[in-house]
């Protein structure tokens, strides 16, 4: 998939928006696959994703709001979509970009496998950014 496609993808998928006087970073994953895409596309998509959150924290800054929330679509995910080496990559780089940001992460799936993914990927979050992590079972 030449750069111009991927980049479209995660435009379509990974967007900033405001609701409710907060900014707020929309990812849906399931047409992204991070752990399947060359190292250039993962750089892309990191880069992607940074910038997103920062549009998000600019939303939040006009309306006077210091912090964002983050929303992340894994309905018909699989295993397919995560990478655990991506994960604690991209998970390294947010922690030393944004400093204490998060209003709240929340995660909408109703996959049991992401349980247990999830068992595993919380270790590598600071707990208390873990602590702002809700599952919301959809």
């Amino acid at each position: 998939m030449e750069e111009g496609m991927v980049l479209d993808l995660f435009k379509k998928n990974i967007y900033a928006v405001e609701n409710n006087n907060y900014g707020h970073a929309i990812f849906i994953m399931k047409e992204i696959f991070p752990g399947k895409i060359s190292k250039e596309g993962q750089d892309l998509f990191i880069k992607h994703v940074v910038e997103t959150v920062k549009e998000s924290l600019v939303i939040s800054k006009k309306l006077n709001k210091t912090t964002a929330f983050a929303h992340i679509y894994l309905n018909e995910c699989s295993l397919k979509n995560f990478s655990m080496s991506f994960f604690k990559k991209l998970s390294k780089i947010l922690c030393n970009t944004f400093d204490d940001t998060l209003e709240n992460l929340y995660i909408y799936t109703k996959s049991k496998t992401f349980t247990r993914i999830w068992s595993i990927a919380r270790n590598f979050i600071d707990k208390e950014t873990r602590e702002k992590i809700k599952q919301i079972k959809n």
